[in-house]
Order: structure tokens, then C-alpha cells, then sequence
């Protein structure tokens, strides 16, 4: 299991202009970059997150920008893991069978994230398909110990039928609450998250959190799983503009999306990470 610690950081300063509810001006907004190894003393390290990212070989690149995204612009040390589903099977933690509705390969396998932090500590599941614009350490400081789980909680009823590379979309009560999830992995109710569990039981009762009292469920502001196409930059309100883009929908990775809002900052991230990954290659 690979280690990724994050070196450098962005910390958004306050945006004082006003920015389109289309286009939202995300490109330009400052920055100013802050050397991540500048606290020497290593009895004041905090933990690292432990960030698990969804995975299908159908978005690898998809998850490498998300990854990129979350680095680049992390202040605290963080360790990411992808959740493969052929790893998952060859260490005998998933032997589910794959239904005709899941659109993606860990669509049920998320829900091993409190197993595989091995109950300890807070740890994040997220999508592949996110781009980070934010800090991740603005997230942790949102973090409550009296919740299971912190997440968006989304009123979303989409109207497509189909999505990203022509999945079936589907409609269920608490729609893309799972998509982004901090888990409290120490917390009595997700240890019910064994292999046994997650390998068995309905869609129903993982993705809607029936193992959870509603008051054991955290809220997070929206914009930190900023629904593209549903979630709206609101002009001079900087509560409103994203800290991390969820193409729910597709991203510019598919063919049918490459012209989606937002796509051009996918694309921009994209670019940057091929050059980070060239310029390491060289070095």
C-alpha cells in the first residue's frame, strides 16, 4: 500500500471580486503557496488523514487528477489509497458480484473505508470523479467526534436517465451523500462496516446509512461535493464558490463531457499533473 504525503499547499486567501455564476472565475482565484515542510518539529505533526479514493480502471486518469488536486493543495499530511476492487477480491475483502446499476467498481466497496483504516481514527472516502479547489485541512476543521459520519447532504433528484459513458442513472432518497464521506472509523456503529456487511447487505441500507441513526450523521456545506449541474455559484457570495467540483454527471475524461461546466479547470489540472509527472520522471 503506497504512502502519498502532500509537500506543498495552496491556502485560498478571501475573494474580494465577484465571480460569474457560469464560468465562476475559479481560474483566477489567488493563491498564495506556502512551503508544506515548514514545521520542523515533528511532535506537532498532526496524524495523517487517511483519504481512500474510489477507483475504476475506466477513470484512471480521472483518479490521478483527484489525487493531484488533493496534494497540490493539502497544508497537512495525508496518505492516499486507491479502493481497487481487483485487490479488494485478492485480499478476500469483496466477493460481491457486480449488479447491472452500478455504474462504478466501487459503487459498494466504499463502505469497507472504516475496515480498511482499520477502525481508528477519521478517514475520507471520495469519488474519483472530484476535483479539489480547497484545502483539505479546511474540511478536518469541520470535524465533530459526536458523528459517525460528516457528509454533503444533497437534495438531488437528477433527470438524466443516463450518465458519464452511458451508465444508467439512478434516483434513491440521500442520492450522492456517499460520494464524500468522512468516516469516524473509531466510532461503535462502523465497526456494523465489516467485509460481511458490506459483501451483503442491500444498496438501500449502505448508501442510504441505515446502520446510523439520522443524529449520528453529520452536515458539511455543499461546496465541498459541488454538484456540476445542480449545485449553483451564487455572484459575490464566496460561501457559494466550490472547494471541490463533484462531476457527478461525467467529466471532460469522456468524450460526451469534455465541453461540461467547469470541464476547462479539469482540463487545467490535467495539464498540470502530466507536467508535475514529466518533470519527476526527468528529475
Amino acid at each position: 500500500m503506497s504512502t502519498l504525503v502532500a509537500e506543498t499547499n495552496f491556502k485560498n486567501e478571501e475573494v474580494r471580486k465577484s465571480l460569474s455564476p457560469t464560468k465562476a472565475g475559479l481560474d483566477s482565484l489567488p493563491r498564495s503557496l506556502v512551503n508544506g515542510n515548514a514545521n520542523k518539529d515533528n511532535a506537532d505533526k498532526p496524524p495523517k488523514l487517511k483519504i481512500f479514493i474510489g477507483y475504476d480502471p475506466r477513470e484512471d486518469i480521472a483518479y490521478e487528477v483527484c489525487r493531484y488536486s488533493l496534494l497540490k493543495r493539502s497544508s497537512i499530511p495525508v496518505e492516499i489509497t486507491p479502493i481497487k476492487q481487483s485487490e479488494l477480491r485478492g485480499k478476500g475483502l469483496y466477493w460481491r458480484e457486480r449488479g447491472k446499476l452500478e455504474s462504478t467498481e466501487f459503487s459498494f466497496s466504499r463502505f469497507l473505508t472504516p475496515h480498511l483504516a482499520d477502525y481508528e481514527g477519521w478517514a475520507m472516502f471520495v469519488d474519483c470523479d472530484f476535483l479539489y479547489l480547497g484545502d483539505i485541512k479546511e474540511l478536518t476543521d469541520l470535524i465533530d467526534d459526536k458523528f459517525a459520519i460528516m457528509c454533503v447532504q444533497h437534495d438531488y433528484a437528477p433527470k438524466e436517465t443516463t450518465k458519464m459513458d452511458g451508465a444508467v442513472q439512478t434516483v434513491y432518497p440521500r442520492k450522492n451523500w456517499s460520494s464524500m464521506v468522512l468516516y469516524n472509523c473509531s466510532h461503535p456503529k462502523n465497526r456494523i462496516l465489516t467485509p460481511e456487511v458490506v459483501n451483503t447487505e442491500s444498496g438501500a441500507f449502505l448508501h442510504r446509512f441505515q446502520w446510523l441513526e439520522d443524529d449520528e450523521i453529520g452536515e458539511i456545506p455543499f461546496v465541498w461535493n459541488f454538484l456540476v449541474g445542480h449545485n449553483r455559484v451564487v455572484e459575490g457570495d464566496s460561501s457559494t464558490f466550490p472547494k471541490a467540483i463533484h462531476y457527478t454527471l461525467g467529466g471532460p475524461w469522456f468524450e460526451a463531457w469534455k465541453d461540461c461546466e467547469f470541464g476547462d479547470l479539469w482540463l487545467k489540472e490535467l495539464e498540470e499533473y502530466k507536467k508535475a509527472k514529466e518533470k519527476k520522471v526527468d528529475s
